[in-house]
């Protein structure tokens, strides 16, 4: 076997003397008061605010889909005009 083959061997045998510690009680009980948590977070969020958030962001989706429609039809009146003058363009 070369130095290289015996490396790599090695490395894959470092896998067999891994082994998973148990977790502590303490690390648990935190975990399970997660949810419990994060339920409390939202009862505190009043719910006017909570539509608030919610009608500015479809006000702006409308208005973004508003001025995107814009855009285009602008954009459509100014292509045609700049056609007509795309001769100028090589002087």
């Amino acid at each position: 076997m070369t130095p290289n083959e015996r490396e790599i061997e090695r490395t894959i045998n470092a896998g067999d003397r891994i082994s998973s510690v148990p977790a502590s009680d303490a690390l648990m009980q935190r975990l399970k008061q997660i949810p419990e948590s994060v339920r409390e977070g939202y009862a505190k969020i009043p719910k006017k605010v909570v539509w608030a958030v919610a009608a500015s962001i479809a006000i702006l989706i409308v208005l973004n889909v508003l001025s995107a429609r814009d855009y285009a039809e602008e954009n459509e009146s100014t292509q045609e005009s700049s056609s007509y003058f795309d001769h100028l363009k090589t002087l």
